[in-house]
């Protein structure tokens, strides 16, 4: 399944091999096997696929979210301990399946209106930051309720302040940045994102230094800043493209893509998350911080493959007529490098686990083998991931959120069979399980799909022009992955 953004994740340097070391073909003769010349083939293609300009960006947020995600699980780890820390992973179970309809429900359906379907940026910005603020304060208050149920050792304060920061001010900086990627680049978009990163590495810093590291310090300081950044970035963009960036009237094909997409998005956190409150409800809070931490690791190696999410995002909705297979083979190109780089991640994680104890303390060495359990993780996500935003380009969102939801739904089943019965074993086993079965169904679902599209196009074709007068001729692999001029 796909992190709710993200956990925000990134690397489009690494996957598209536009950045970072060079790569040195051998000449023929030299021993080059067949796989790995077909792999660098791949890795020229997609640096030329028009992706070069925005991998230096894809690299900056990349290292910044690998710096700030480690720093914060290693600040917090220490500072609250298994206990503590498995309380603020459950605070944060609740929040990933709700958020989406604030944040990433409503982002996508901008880019979609947008991008795909080519309506205004003014209107189509001031409704989405009205649907995310009416979301945000819903939402919050669910969340709020739902936190005062399960969550222990959490005061009401922090609780609070992280529930408005996550729902309402850290989502009006992402419909900020999203208005820029629809009409400009990821790079572009990810100077804004780029503030609230640093931000929270400063806030972590200064807080754990000054031995004042809390999970209400935290959760304040990042709701002010936020709430700045939030602000000050409506202003810039609205400035940008020439209109006053406030809420505006909601329209309801806006509001339908955003709760398509939030259904999706939802579950699949909730699926993501589920492991965390079902082992929270059983009350095993230790072995809830100990199983959040060494999921956090894992999450740390889902970064680049959420950056190339982002980057690309608007790359896999683009659609040209006339052209055969185009999303199936733009997904076939991004999943055989993240493949790669799943396998080599999980030899790495599981050779590097014993040292997890050494970033946060000895308290988690129980941590080490859950960590190893749940090494696969990287490798399906980063596979899965290419087919499920395929089928958006297809149009096939409806699609694309029924399969996210059943996948959910049978991952909650088998944490609520598997946990009571095997612990934290359970819950790892779970969660490779339920993302083996969503790589497994979005990639059928794809293929299924873009053989159905591809003969609905030579049935066209076939027909002649008098049936479709403007019926385009096929373009070259290299003139799909240009970006529709706006």
């Amino acid at each position: 399944m796909v992190s709710t953004l993200i956990g925000e994740l990134g690397d489009a340097a690494h996957l598209d091999g536009s950045t970072g070391p060079s790569v040195a073909v051998a000449p023929a003769g030299c021993g080059t096997t067949a796989p790995v010349a077909a792999l660098l083939t791949r890795l020229k293609s997609l640096r030329g696929a028009g992706l070069a300009g925005e991998s230096f960006w894809g690299l900056v947020i990349e290292t910044v979210t690998l710096v700030g995600t480690f720093l914060s699980f290693a600040f917090l780890g220490r500072s609250l301990g298994p206990g503590g820390y498995g309380a603020y992973a459950s605070l944060y179970a609740i929040v990933g399946p709700l958020v989406t309809l604030a944040a990433s429900g409503v982002t996508l359906a901008l880019l979609q209106h947008v991008v795909r379907e080519r309506e205004d940026l003014a209107e189509t910005a001031r409704s989405c930051l009205s649907l995310s603020l009416a979301f945000g304060v819903a939402l919050t208050v669910i969340g709020m309720v739902a936190a005062l149920l399960i969550v222990e050792k959490v005061a009401v304060i922090a609780m609070a302040a992280i529930l408005v920061t996550e729902f309402v001010t850290m989502p009006v900086v992402h419909v900020a940045a999203t208005a820029v990627q629809a009409v400009d680049t990821f790079g572009a978009s990810a100077r804004i994102r780029l503030v609230v990163l640093v931000a929270r590495i400063a806030v972590l810093s200064i807080l754990f230094a000054t031995d004042s590291l809390t999970i209400a310090s935290l959760a304040v300081s990042m709701f002010a800043v936020s709430t700045v950044v939030g602000v000050a970035s409506l202003r810039v963009v609205g400035r940008r493209f020439g209109f006053v960036f406030l809420p505006g009237r909601v329209r309801g094909s806006h509001l339908r893509t955003n709760l398509v997409y939030s259904a999706g998005i939802s579950a699949d956190a909730l699926g993501n998350e589920g492991d965390k409150l079902v082992l929270a409800s059983n009350k095993l809070v230790v072995d809830t911080g100990l199983y959040a931490a060494a999921y956090r690791i894992i999450q740390l190696g889902l970064v680049p493959v959420g950056s190339v999410i982002q980057a690309t995002h608007t790359r896999f909705l683009h659609h040209e007529d006339g052209l055969r297979g185009q999303h199936l083979r733009r997904a076939t190109r991004y999943a055989v490098i993240g493949a790669v780089y799943g396998v080599v991640f999980a030899i790495g994680v599981i050779i590097v686990a014993p040292l997890l104890p050494l970033v946060v303390g000895k308290d988690f060495e129980g941590s080490v083998q859950m960590v190893r359990w749940l090494s696969p993780i990287v490798l399906l996500r980063a596979v899965g991931s290419c087919s499920i935003n395929a089928l958006m380009g297809l149009n096939k969102v409806t699609l694309r959120t029924v399969l996210i939801a059943i996948n959910a739904a049978g991952a909650l089943v088998l944490y609520i069979v598997l946990i009571p019965i095997m612990g934290w074993q359970g819950a790892a086993v779970a969660t490779v399980i339920s993302e083996a079965l969503s790589v497994v169904m979005t990639w059928s679902a794809l293929v299924v799909c873009q053989r159905k599209a591809d003969r609905a196009l030579d049935e066209e074709l076939a027909r002649g022009p008098e049936a479709h007068d403007e019926v385009e001729a096929p373009r070259s692999a290299a003139d799909e992955e240009e970006p529709a001029v706006r």
